[in-house]
């Protein structure tokens, strides 16, 4: 179902006319009409008013989900979950990448045993599958797609640092860089450009 349609159906649902959600919406009933063929969207804070008005979720307004009343009990969706893991996801990656780096260095060094570069190297490569799974809590597929090339080019900004504290011996700086860059990720990057507001 497409946006205009579920702004129509929910319209109906509610017993109101065009004319009425448009002066409720503050626009023209054109611009309700042109919503409810897809010839235009609402804008981002009209999503959002048109939402509480049909006292939905946004996602159910926006996205081809089920209504909440249509999925079976226990099986909801958690927001507050979603975003948990999420941070979850990125301060681990951040974590092992830099006890990775560390090791590396300590081994590269000092000729240490390469066990805990292993152990944090694998634990690391978890936490970037676990921060690529989080993208299926995104419904749009074009915002998803998005995401991924953020996330990877994050990923990569994570790993320069990795080859400072590796190769320039940067060690609690490099551990400041990197989670400062991933602070900035999650505040700054993940709702500016990635529609995913991991704080409230």
């Amino acid at each position: 179902m497409t946006l205009g349609e579920k702004i129509k159906e929910q319209r109906t649902a509610h017993g109101l006319s065009q004319e009425t959600l448009a002066e409720t919406m503050g626009v023209s009933r054109q611009a309700v009409t042109k919503w409810e063929a897809d010839q235009s969207a609402p804008s981002s804070e009209k999503l959002i008013a048109l939402a509480k008005l049909f006292h939905i979720s946004l996602d159910e307004l926006i996205g081809n989900k089920v209504t909440y009343s249509e999925v079976p009990q226990g099986k909801k969706p958690n927001p507050i979950l979603r975003t948990n893991l999420t941070w979850l996801a990125i301060e681990c990656h951040a974590a092992f990448g830099y006890a990775t780096a560390q090791h590396l260095w300590s081994a590269r060094v000092h000729g240490s045993d390469f066990g805990a570069v292993i152990f944090s190297a694998v634990f690391l490569l978890l936490a970037s599958i676990w921060m690529a799974s989080n993208h299926r809590f995104t419904q749009d597929l074009q915002q998803r797609k998005k995401n991924t090339q953020i996330e990877l080019l994050y990923c990569l900004v994570q790993l320069g640092i990795a080859f400072l504290i590796m190769y320039a011996g940067i060690g609690l700086v490099g551990g400041l860089l990197m989670l400062i860059t991933a602070l900035v990720y999650i505040l700054v990057i993940n709702p500016k450009y990635m529609n995913r507001k991991l704080t409230k």
